[in-house]
């Protein structure tokens, strides 16, 4: 009955807002095809596309230039741990109407069957594995979160996306920057898409505007501009903001006034991201090795170490009570994800958002993290249907740009207080994410996560000072396991 419904009310989506796409796709079939290898993408087959299909709704901007292939019924199978990215069980608003009308329009453009299944990523590796290893498929496409994604690198279940012919991750709709940071010698793994957008999981910094205007901090905007915000400048302004509010002399409880407020386990990715810090990188040979031990590196931790544990501006509440004491307005900043929730949206001192900080002005650019949650996907390497699977992730990908202008102007309709921060996301957020090998490898190996433990027991838990010779303790021993992992994967 759900399905009935569901495309009942696409049915009607559609005829309202495309009147004119049915004239420009090619119609289904009766006969659906197998799963197996199917005979599709000749020559005769192709449409091309030359033009944006006029009246298609949203996403028409997005056609042109499209390739129409007929791909006789093909079922192409999702597994993601998001229904509403794919398959809203209710339409509660436009944003569902426009994924649904999303998945109808390339079913019906490309003569193909898209199916959901809903997997968690806490078992999709369990779930996947022997299905994979036996031969099977399991999905054309897997999502998943990043912190999830390693043990189905680390088992060897995933397919060499630069193998498929009919997928090229260098158009500007996919994220460069995943793909290429699960790109080791010369294969690739993974990708980011529009369908997985990533613009709600940025971590950036929002900061109470009466507070900032009280102490007559200069244009918040103007800095991001001209290049000069930096961690420098945060600290600089957060020390200003703090003030003793229940007259003990000290900074020290939930009644006082800090400098910054935020989950600060973390924060410490994001900070060490932001200033452009690597846990692991590339050598020029081509071997991922610890890349975090440097001088530059150990400036920059050592710079974190001072900020959690000697410059008292941070609030710490064990991770919980920072939404409400920034919303309180008891904290000139708060470094969070890009999360517009109820506590926020009804705040009532007016904030606004900034890119996270530069290292110093020097930096050419904002870095923004992505929290461990943001998604990630994946092929099979059992897929013997690339043609069909390439076909139909780009056809996603070209469409699924509407849901991203969409979730932006929700933002700015719902939830943002000043034009500017618009501006903020769009040129110093989006398209500047932050990612690191060790979020693509963490889950394969427990021990490439050690690094960031480190970083994490020295800064915010006060275990050591010598955070970089702590590291270094590590590198030997970790260079092996790494070059063990990746002479594995080449396998």
């Amino acid at each position: 009955m759900k399905d009935l419904w569901r495309k009942l009310t696409v049915a009607l989506l559609i005829a309202a807002m495309t009147a004119s796409l049915a004239a420009c796709n090619k119609g289904k079939t009766d006969e659906p095809a197998s799963t197996d290898t199917a005979e599709t993408g000749t020559d005769e087959d192709v449409t091309p596309t030359t033009e944006a299909v006029e009246d298609a709704g949203p996403f028409a901007k997005y056609l042109e230039g499209e390739e129409v292939v007929d791909l006789n019924g093909y079922q192409f199978k999702v597994v993601d741990f998001h229904d509403d990215r794919w398959a809203p069980e209710e339409i509660k608003s436009p944003m569902d109407e426009l994924v649904v009308s999303i998945t109808e329009d390339v079913e019906t453009t490309f003569n193909c069957d898209i199916v959901f299944e809903h997997v968690s990523p806490d078992v999709i590796f369990e779930t996947a594995q022997p299905e994979i290893m036996a031969g099977g498929k399991y999905a054309d496409l897997i999502g998943t979160t990043m912190w999830a994604f390693g043990k189905m690198l680390g088992g060897n279940l995933l397919a060499d996306l630069n193998t498929i012919e009919s997928l090229d991750l260098n158009q500007p709709y996919f994220n460069h920057e995943v793909a290429k940071t699960s790109t080791f010698g010369n294969k690739t793994y993974s990708f980011g898409a529009p369908f997985g957008s990533h613009m709600g999981n940025y971590w950036l910094v929002f900061y109470n505007s009466r507070i900032w205007n009280e102490l007559g901090y200069p244009d918040p905007y103007e800095l991001v501009r001209s290049g000069e915000w930096t961690w420098e400048k945060l600290v600089e302004y957060a020390k200003g903001a703090v003030r003793d509010n229940d007259g003990d002399g000290l900074i020290s409880s939930d009644a006082d006034r800090w400098g910054v407020t935020c989950p600060g386990g973390d924060l410490i990715q994001s900070f060490f991201f932001g200033m452009g810090g690597k846990y692991y990188s590339e050598n020029e040979e081509g071997k991922v090795r610890l890349a975090c031990i440097d001088p530059l590196s150990a400036d920059k931790i050592n710079f974190m170490y001072k900020f959690y544990q000697k410059d008292n501006i941070l609030f710490k509440n064990e991770n919980i009570g920072y939404l409400e004491m920034f919303a309180a307005g008891k904290s000139l900043f708060m470094p969070y994800g890009n999360d517009a929730n109820d506590i926020l949206k009804n705040m009532e001192d007016d904030f606004g958002i900034l890119p996270t900080p530069k290292w110093n002005a020097e930096q050419e650019s904002y870095i923004n993290a992505p929290d461990h949650n943001a998604p990630i996907f994946a092929v099979t390497n059992t897929n013997t249907n690339l043609y069909e699977t390439g076909v139909i992730i780009d056809a996603l990908a070209r469409r699924y740009q509407a849901v991203e202008d969409q979730k932006l102007q929700d933002y700015v309709d719902t939830f943002w207080r000043f034009e500017e921060d618009e501006e903020m996301m769009k040129d110093y957020i989006i398209g500047h994410g932050a990612y690191d090998i060790v979020n693509i490898i963490k889950n394969a190996n427990p021990n490439f996560e050690t690094p960031a433990r480190a970083l994490f027991d020295g800064c915010y838990n006060n275990s050591y000072s010598d955070i970089v010779s702590t590291i270094a303790s590590m590198e030997d021993a970790l260079n092996i396991l790494l070059d063990e992992f990746f002479m594995n994967l080449s396998k």
